[in-house]
This record gives structure tokens, C-alpha cells and sequence, in this order.
């Protein structure tokens, strides 16, 4: 059992139950007796000096430190963080450095835990998990001392692709959501929350409709919050299709000193889809000075487009001409002159809405494969591959993420709760047009409610 745990050609499989505390001493008995110990298997990080590169850890205690802050538990004493220590050592009184963030910390206390037990140790070595207090990280960081800058997990965050607005029922409920939003922060990178500025409602935001369900639940379950929610929201981007040009002069005379600024150039489409600012101004026309507070006014407009109100992706914008007054001209003139120039060119270049796709893949006995064929087409989807492996067919396809909300229920309709889906995000794309106006519309309407 060991050998073929430890060469992955067999996978013991427990049964169990950690609420009822049924098979649980098996399960920790089986990670002693078949799972590889901390010399027999290969850890890697990623150098973030060499652009990520991968290189391998070694379980010597003398090495440098490699550590990963994989949990993180709130006690009345503050924020207990769990470390895996994969290379090195810490001891109390060790210096150690977040290389997210390069930050440093001193170990006060070192701690072994024993369920809901602390044991203090002054020293630990490659393959021990140990817990330290008052350390401020999030989940994933990782730990080292400072005579390395690894990461154990890539420091690439995916952008959030569904949107939750929820709200608390009373005062009460209102402080514990707080709370619950500042920790789940912390403990997961790819949650965000924020407050909309127009509106006024919390939205929190995830990588799929299950993650921000169970967010709620624990807000409602671990702090005690009663919360309402409301339609997920898809993060929709826009962009823009053609070449548009600009030529804008922002004016203004109050009394002391005006504003003046004038700004020529053009917006185009981007083909690596993230934003781009080029500045081809010769002459002075533009002082250099100003330059950065032209790229600083477009770049404003991009987190509200003027379409439906969401973020502008995929754009290049080319400055080459402009004015400036000796006198009136200042920063914040030119921010306003490229607010006003995009402002000018946007509704000009054609903008389209862009929502995100997700690669849907779905698992299921094959006796199900052409419901579950239907169900995609259904959805706007478009089947990538399937193959079949005995009983069981497996479906790639492509599904726009608005048509993905509640699919979890009608799989298990389908193929009588025996199959099983997975989804991640894979791209933006052209929505349909009869769904743009749609969506054009409901901007409008709420735009009106919001200004009445």
C-alpha cells in the first residue's frame, strides 16, 4: 500500500464522517503509514528574481527557509496563522519576510498545534506545520529569511468573474458582515469586496456562483450575520471596436486662475487586451510634466465605461498633439482635457460589451452525454470535445458564465444526480446583440433611478 501510494499508482480512499468523529483516527493513522515523508518527496517554488522560474526545495534544516501560510483562524488572542515550513528551519526570535509584500516580521511565539491544543516549541524544521501569532498575511503567502525571494504559489491572482450584491438585515448584522468581509479577505485573494459608489451596496465578488455561496453561508453560520442577496452580477468589460479621434480643449476661467489643456490624438482597439497609453507629443506642445497626468485622466474613464458602467478592457490610446497656457495650465487641467477627450471619442470608436466565457467540462455516465449535449447548446454554449472512458463520458465546452447560474441543479436533474461539472474562466467575448441592448437598457434605467 505504501509503494503504491508513494509511487501514486494506488489511492486509498476513507470513509468518514469529521462531524460525527467516524473514521477519523484511520484517516490519521494512514497518512502516517502510506504518505511520503517530507525527505521522500520533491517540493518546488518559483524564484521570483528569475520571472517565476521553478527550482526545487530541498528538507535540509540548515538551508534557507521556505514557509507557506496556508490557514488562517481568528482567536481571541488575534490571528493565528499555520505555516508549512518546506525548506530551512524557524526558531523563536527568527526574523522572517512576507515576499509578497517584502514586510518583515519577528517569530514571538512558536506553536505546535494539537487540535485545539498549543504546545510552545523554540524550533521547527523542514516538513513541521506550526502556527505563529500576530503575523499580518493572507492566505498563500509565503514565508522566508530574506536570503531568498520565493514564492511558493504564483503571485498571479485570476480576476473575479461573478458579482454578489448583498446587504445586512439590521445593526447587528451589519458590523458582523464587516468582520466576516475583512477575514475572508484575507483568507482568499480571489474574494473581493467593495462598496459601489453609486448605489451604495456591498458586492462581493468570486470565481463562481458555489465559491460566494459558501461565503455567505459562513458570514450567516460563523458570525452570526443575517444577510439578504440579490442576482449575481457578471462582470462584464467593455471595448472598443474602431479607430476613433480626439481633439479637446478643456476651458475654464473662475475668477483667479483658469484651467486650460488641450489634448489631440486617438483611441484604437488593443490586440493583447489590456490598456496602453502612447505618448508621440514633439515640440513642447505638451510639457513633459503634464504627460503623466494625461495618462492618468484617461485611465480614470476606464473603470466605468459610458455603454452599460463597466470597466473598458483592451484599448491603446496615442497622444501626438495638444496646447498648453503658461499660466492656466496644471495637472490637474490635462486630467479633465483627457477625461473630456475620451469622453468625445468612446461613443465614437463603436464600443461593444464583452462577457466572460467560462471552459465548462462536465462528467457523466454515458447514457446522460445527449441531455447533457442539449443542455449546453441551450446555454449559448459551444461543445469544444467529448470523449468516453467506459461508462463515463466527459463534455468540454465553452459556456458564456450568464447562462451558467443555477446549472448545478438542472446537471443534477439531468442525469439524476450522478453527474458532475467543473468550470473555469477562459476569455471575454462579444455578447449577442439582442442581449447588448438588453443590457444597455437596464444600464439606462438604473442610471435614472440612481440620479432621481
Amino acid at each position: 500500500m505504501r509503494r503504491g501510494a508513494l509511487s501514486r499508482q494506488l489511492t486509498p480512499v476513507f470513509i468518514g464522517s469529521a462531524y460525527k468523529n467516524i473514521g477519523v483516527q484511520p484517516i490519521l493513522d494512514a497518512v502516517t503509514n502510506y504518505l511520503p515523508s517530507p525527505a521522500e518527496v520533491e517540493n518546488s517554488a518559483l524564484d521570483i528574481d528569475q520571472g517565476e522560474k521553478e527550482v526545487l526545495l530541498s528538507s535540509d534544516p540548515n538551508d534557507p527557509l521556505v514557509a507557506l501560510a496556508f490557514k488562517l483562524e481568528m482567536t481571541p488572542y488575534g490571528q493565528l496563522t499555520h505555516l508549512r515550513i518546506y525548506q530551512g528551519s524557524i526558531s523563536k526570535g527568527d526574523d522572517l519576510v512576507n515576499t509578497r509584500d517584502r514586510k518583515k516580521i519577528k517569530v514571538g511565539r512558536l506553536i505546535r498545534m494539537h487540535a485545539d491544543e498549543m504546545e510552545d516549541i523554540s524550533r521547527a524544521g523542514a516538513g513541521d506545520i506550526v502556527a505563529l501569532f500576530g503575523v499580518n498575511c493572507f492566505s498563500g503567502d509565503t514565508f522566508t529569511d530574506d536570503r531568498l525571494n520565493y514564492t511558493m504559489t504564483s503571485i498571479f491572482v485570476p480576476e473575479p468573474v461573478i458579482s454578489l450584491s448583498i446587504s445586512p438585515k439590521d445593526n447587528k448584522s451589519d458590523t458582523n458582515m464587516a468582520k466576516a468581509l475583512r477575514r475572508f479577505t484575507r483568507e482568499d485573494p480571489t474574494f473581493r469586496s467593495r462598496v459601489d459608489e453609486e448605489s451604495g451596496q456591498t458586492i462581493i465578488s468570486g470565481m463562481g456562483e458555489l465559491h460566494l455561496e459558501i461565503y455567505v453561508e459562513r458570514m450567516k453560520r460563523e458570525f452570526g450575520a443575517e444577510i439578504s442577496t440579490e442576482i449575481p452580477q457578471v462582470a462584464y468589460r467593455e471595448t472598443i471596436s474602431v479607430r476613433a479621434e480626439f481633439d479637446y480643449i478643456h476651458k475654464k476661467q473662475t475668477g483667479g486662475a483658469g484651467q486650460y489643456g488641450r489634448v489631440t490624438g486617438f483611441i484604437e482597439p488593443s490586440e493583447d487586451g489590456v490598456y496602453e497609453f502612447v505618448n508621440k507629443v514633439k515640440g513642447g506642445v505638451i510639457p513633459s510634466e503634464f504627460i503623466p497626468a494625461v495618462d492618468k485622466g484617461f485611465q480614470s474613464c476606464l473603470n466605468k465605461g459610458l455603454l452599460i458602467g463597466f470597466p473598458v478592457r483592451a484599448m491603446r490610446i496615442t497622444v501626438n498633439d495638444g496646447q498648453y497656457h503658461a499660466v492656466d495650465s496644471s495637472e490637474r487641467a490635462f486630467v479633465q482635457a483627457a477625461i473630456g477627450a475620451f469622453k468625445q471619442a468612446y461613443l465614437k470608436a463603436k464600443p461593444v460589451i464583452l462577457e466572460p466565457i467560462m471552459r465548462v467540462s462536465v462528467e457523466c455516465p454515458s447514457e446522460f452525454q445527449g441531455n447533457v449535449m442539449s443542455s449546453i447548446n441551450q446555454r449559448r454554449g459551444l461543445i469544444m470535445s467529448s470523449a468516453e472512458d467506459g461508462v463515463f463520458t466527459t463534455v468540454e465546452a465553452e459556456v458564456p458564465l450568464a447562462e451558467m447560474f443555477g446549472y448545478a441543479t438542472t446537471l443534477r436533474s439531468l442525469t439524476q444526480g450522478k453527474g458532475e461539472f467543473t468550470m473555469e474562466f477562459s476569455r471575454y467575448s462579444r455578447v449577442p446583440e439582442s442581449l447588448a441592448e438588453e443590457l444597455k437598457l437596464r444600464y439606462r434605467e438604473r442610471s435614472k433611478r440612481t440620479k432621481a
